[in-house]
């Protein structure tokens, strides 16, 4: 039975439209409240500020494949299930319950009662399931859609039940339903079969919506009928990227920031962090809070699927013994993540072997905003070019045959983290990795011997065929304004930052 028609949602959005106000201008989306005027003569207050290197490139949640836009994801969109953050336990967010109840291959969800879109519309089963099907068909690379990849087909009995019918038994399955790719989108806004460019408008029925955007600043205020998990306490928030690690220690200086999440680069961090540890309250000289996230900054060096040199199994070997003297992660499952299994080399005296006759020319890409960004990545050049057999050029803000990777998991699981390898393992592992990744998927959830014994059979075949490799995994630093309070909850499921659990002491 096919879902909510949507000439009867509009009769029903004709209830919900005095909740927003929407409009659109040119590059800029309103879809909340208009904020209340100032009063004459006296002088606009600062806006509550997050200030970051990292740049959202992406506003719409199909297409996410970077850090920055996973963090506005989960800020301005819904998913019908969540975790608290780096928990394995799923929790429902626009969903009031899911599960398998009818049957193995049914996912079935019911969505909570009198939720809306940020521009009034109802949101409804239809929406789920036009959400879904979408990034799905979207299938966007590097996004979190292919773990939607047991789906074949929606069912929507009505507008509050979703049943998702599966091709195999997947108990993963409300892991997908978690990720980006899978936040709900309006149906009458979005388009079927193409990525909402950032100019359009960006709606969501999360805790904030957007009231402007643009390519360094993003301004979100809290979304007064939001039902969900996440009730933000700040009623705006703007989201400022800036270039560099020395335009955020100004501002903390100068106070024109509330909020630092990544960005600092070490010498800063360095500097903050002797002032931290001198003070009893782990206080900053400049008046902020150091709080440390332990492990979550991981890095990966990604080989692209297209790179004609990923098929030479000398090179990918003498790449990886390279850079084993640097390694500081031993598995491209994060330490601290269920069912880590160490699987690559740590220290050592390594010898690379050039099996190669000509000098091969490698290009190695890095996101430039990252923390470090590009002293990393000349680090990896200079290890890869002491093997005697290659050359490679940097190529900032591109994929590259080789790609940096400044990575943070769609959820904490360790099928999340395997997903780069698993999207494009090696050819000749391919029907084995599959049938390892299918049998998983049907392990019982009570069943963790089992589920920890294929999630390292999957981690070994990482390590055989180095086409994804662990750098290193090392402390994350927020820095919040003394009078700020971040919260437990300050975070999605894959540690992005939520807004929503910010708050003025």
């Amino acid at each position: 039975m096919p879902g909510a028609e949507p000439g009867r949602r509009r009769v029903a959005a004709l209830a919900g439209a005095v909740l927003v106000v929407g409009s659109l201008v040119a590059g800029c989306s309103l879809t909340g409240d208009s904020p209340d005027p100032t009063p004459s003569g006296t002088a606009t207050p600062r806006p509550f500020t997050v200030m970051s290197t990292d740049q959202v490139r992406v506003t719409d949640p199909a297409a996410v494949t970077d850090t920055a836009s996973a963090m506005l994801t989960v800020n301005v969109f819904q998913r019908l299930m969540s975790a608290d953050p780096g928990q394995s336990a799923l929790k429902p967010d626009a969903a009031r319950d899911c599960g398998f109840i009818e049957s193995p291959t049914v996912y079935t969800c019911t969505l909570n009662e009198d939720e809306f879109f940020h521009n009034g519309h109802p949101l409804t089963s239809s929406d789920v399931e036009f959400s879904i099907e979408r990034a799905a068909r979207l299938d966007v690379p590097g996004s979190s859609a292919t773990l939607l990849s047991s789906l074949r087909k929606i069912e929507t009995p009505d507008p509050l039940t979703v049943r998702f019918v599966l091709s195999r038994v997947d108990t993963q399955f409300g892991w997908a339903l978690a990720s980006p790719a899978a936040s709900l989108v309006d149906e009458e806004v979005y388009d079927a079969d193409k990525v909402q460019a950032p100019d359009k408008p960006i709606v969501g029925s999360g805790p904030f919506s957007v009231t402007s955007y643009a390519k360094d600043e993003i301004a979100l205020q809290r979304y007064p009928t939001y039902v969900g998990r996440n009730r933000p306490s700040l009623d705006a928030v703007v989201y400022r990227s800036v270039p560099d690690s020395a335009t955020i220690e100004d501002a903390m200086n100068k106070g024109t920031t509330d909020v630092v999440w990544r960005g600092l680069d070490d010498a800063a961090v360095t500097r903050l962090s002797s002032q931290a540890a001198a003070d009893g309250d782990a206080n900053t000289a400049n008046g902020f809070h150091q709080s440390v996230l332990t492990g979550l900054r991981v890095l990966q060096l990604e080989w692209s699927p297209t790179s004609a040199s990923r098929a030479d199994k000398g090179l990918r070997q003498a790449i990886a013994l390279a850079l084993q003297g640097d390694r500081t992660s031993d598995s491209v499952v994060p330490g601290g993540v269920p069912g880590h299994t160490a699987t690559f080399a740590l220290g050592g005296k390594t010898t690379p072997k050039v099996t190669w006759n000509k000098r091969i020319i490698l290009t190695l890409g890095y996101d430039s905003t990252e923390p470090n960004g590009q002293d990393i990545a000349t680090q990896v050049r200079t290890r890869l070019e002491n093997t005697g057999g290659l050359s490679v050029r940097l190529r900032p803000d591109e994929t590259g045959d080789l790609t940096l990777v400044d990575r943070k998991a769609w959820t904490a699981t360790a099928l999340a983290w395997l997903q780069p390898y698993l999207a494009a393992p090696l050819p000749a592992s391919a029907k084995t990795v599959q049938a390892t990744e299918n049998a998983f998927r049907q392990v019982p959830p009570t069943d963790e011997a089992t589920a920890n014994r294929l999630l390292a059979t999957l981690q070994k075949q990482t390590a055989t065929d180095l086409v994804v490799l662990p750098i290193s995994q090392s402390d994350e630093y927020v820095y919040a304004r003394i009078g700020v309070r971040l919260s437990a909850t300050s975070f999605g499921p894959g540690w992005q930052l939520g807004l929503f659990g910010l708050s003025r002491g």
